[in-house]
């Protein structure tokens, strides 16, 4: 009697992403990701994402609040591909193994906690605060986020975690995580960041095409919780800004962080001061060594 076939033992392709990661300490603000398969046994992560507070810059000690997602994300394989990807800020382009993913991000909403955490509601409007020792600082919250799905790509670079999306016929870092937290960069401003708000449908944007615009930009604020701290311009209620994407005539974070957009689209840029305007700042309105936040809406391309 020949004895029953034995099933292959099978690995999943995103095995290998699960744990938790820290992400770059933003002045006295970090990230963190937990990746656990998921527990349907389909080739998907769930993703948890926690936000923490701390009283100094560099992220060291515990925090005083956190802030946490009513829902988790998932992350759905559909297949593993060879790319050309940016896998980190001002990083030249190179050829990478990526694992595709398909993002599903449920309606969510935020909620702070901690023993520095305050709450209180204006004309029905509530107000998160946190009570530094500097002082306290409030942000309003901001209700119910839409669902969403979108393409990306994770890859494993020098044992960080690389998160991308699309971009330019390739990939681009949205974020990177390390798995030590102590070696996280620690007090050097924000990672690059593209934050899809509303999802075009019209032309994509690329390199070559001059791109019409409505954008505000605000200096980076890491104790806010949109990180929007002092507006320095905005082209709303002016004429949309023109110009070519590739030709040198914006910032790197721009350059970098608008390719992948459809006319119609509204994306939010967290830019670090190194792809922004550097130790020489901008005018009156940037100082040296400023990280910057854009929101930017695409609607033209030509």
């Amino acid at each position: 009697m020949t004895p029953p076939a034995v099933p292959p033992v099978t690995t999943s392709a995103l095995a290998k992403y699960a744990g938790t990661w820290y992400g770059p300490c933003q002045g006295r603000v970090q990230d963190t990701a937990t990746l656990a398969m998921d527990a349907g046994g389909a080739n998907a992560l769930q993703l948890k994402l926690v936000r923490n507070f701390h009283d100094a810059s560099g992220c060291s000690g515990t925090a005083l609040a956190s802030e946490t997602l009513s829902a988790d994300f998932s992350l759905t394989f559909t297949s593993t591909a060879l790319a050309t990807a940016v896998l980190a800020p001002t990083a030249a382009p190179v050829q990478a193994t990526l694992d595709l993913v398909t993002i599903a991000i449920p309606a969510y909403t935020r909620t702070r906690s901690g023993p520095a955490v305050t709450t209180t509601v204006d004309n029905g409007v509530r107000n998160w605060c946190i009570a530094y020792s500097d002082g306290p600082v409030c942000s309003l919250d901001a209700g119910q986020q839409p669902a969403a799905s979108a393409p990306s790509a994770l890859t494993l670079d020098q044992g960080e975690l690389v998160l991308l999306s699309p971009a330019g016929g390739g990939y681009l870092a949205d974020s990177r995580y390390t798995k030590d937290r102590a070696s996280t960069p620690q007090g050097q401003g924000p990672a690059f960041q593209r934050i899809d708000t509303v999802a075009g449908t019209g032309t994509l944007a690329s390199s070559g095409r001059s791109l019409t615009v409505h954008y505000t930009g605000w200096l980076y604020d890491a104790g806010k919780a949109d990180f929007k701290g002092a507006q320095f311009d905005t082209s709303i209620g002016k004429t949309p800004f023109t110009f070519r994407l590739g030709a040198g005539q914006v910032i790197q974070g721009w350059e970098q962080g608008l390719p992948g957009m459809r006319i119609g689209g509204k994306r939010t840029l967290i830019i670090p001061a190194s792809m922004a305007y550097g130790r020489a700042g901008s005018g009156n309105g940037i100082p040296p060594d400023a990280a910057l936040v854009f929101e930017v809406e695409l609607i033209d391309v030509q």
